[in-house]
């Protein structure tokens, strides 16, 4: 084709509309939160590359099984916005093994503990930091709600709100997505029993106490005391290592708290003496509330 014949700059509005809207709707990200919503799940929004909701947006508390107010969101925030699922009320949870540092590789605690499990044929993603989520429904009749969902180091369940694949994560200044393997998560397996007797923490036949399930281990609490808080979980870490040491029948309160603070800033990223005490008082108050109707 000659430099006279070729064809002309499209200045057309409507054609230039058409080919932003064939570009909009051929994201990898829109196609596969239609899919999830196909198979039953409410999807929600995270900013471009992160864990975190946009500003003004509720996070997990947006998600919709609408593709109509999901396609509205994608057009306020961007068609490539990272995307999670809520796994409330779907019966799924999520074994999280993370394998970011020597003193946190989850495969490497389930070896540590006897576990030696075979995950060929069940639902994984494969997390931008190199760890897994393995998809497991609950069996009928377990409660969830009743377990340790931190058993082993590295080792979490999740019973709330997951990212999932395609979306992309910010790790040493690129961009490393999230790769799924297997299945739909609509055809997990159910939890396995080596899953079930590590996560499971129920009072013995005629035991009357309702026991307190800890959610972190031994194992983690001497990590916190010597490593101090990991980074997004200080809050929840600092929440239950102190009403453990505060369930303690007679101990200080004020030695309680003087040993959170030290362990706090032992952390990477220490968290403010303000939010500190807040965190305090509120496991303070709890344990109070429970001490005084008899339960410990």
């Amino acid at each position: 084709m000659s430099e006279d014949t070729k064809k002309p700059l499209n200045t057309n509005l409507q054609a230039n509309v058409q080919e932003t809207q064939n570009s909009f709707i051929s994201s990898d990200f829109i196609i596969k939160s239609h899919e999830l919503i196909e198979q039953g799940f409410k999807v929600y929004l995270l900013a471009q590359g992160t864990n975190t909701p946009y500003k003004g947006s509720r996070g997990h508390l947006d998600a919709t099984n609408n593709v109509r107010q999901l396609t509205d969101m994608f057009l306020e925030y961007g068609a490539n916005s990272n995307i999670g699922i809520t796994l409330k009320d779907t019966g799924l949870v999520v074994l999280d093994i993370d394998r970011h540092t020597p003193n946190k590789n989850g495969l490497a605690s389930l070896k540590k503990a006897g576990i030696t499990p075979n995950f060929d044929d069940e639902v994984i993603e494969k997390t931008p930091r190199n760890g897994f989520h393995i998809f497991y429904y609950i069996p009928k009749g377990f409660d969830i709600e009743k377990i340790n969902h931190n058993p082993l180091p590295g080792v979490e369940i999740i019973t709330g709100k997951i990212t999932v694949a395609p979306s992309i994560k910010l790790v040493d200044g690129g961009g490393i997505g999230y790769q799924h393997f297997g299945k739909d998560f609509i055809h997990a397996n159910l939890m396995p029993d080596w899953l079930i007797e590590l996560v499971s923490n129920v009072p013995t036949r005629g035991d009357k106490h309702n026991k307190r399930v800890p959610r972190y281990s031994i194992d983690q609490r001497i990590n916190m005391m010597i490593n101090g808080f990991d980074v997004g979980e200080r809050n929840n870490q600092i929440m239950s290592f102190a009403g453990w040491l505060l369930s303690i029948r007679n101990i200080d309160p004020n030695l309680v708290y003087e040993l959170v603070q030290k362990i706090n800033s032992y952390s990477a990223v220490p968290l403010p003496d303000k939010e500190v005490n807040t965190i305090f008082r509120s496991a303070y108050n709890r344990e109070v509330k429970r001490a005084s109707m008899g339960g410990r």
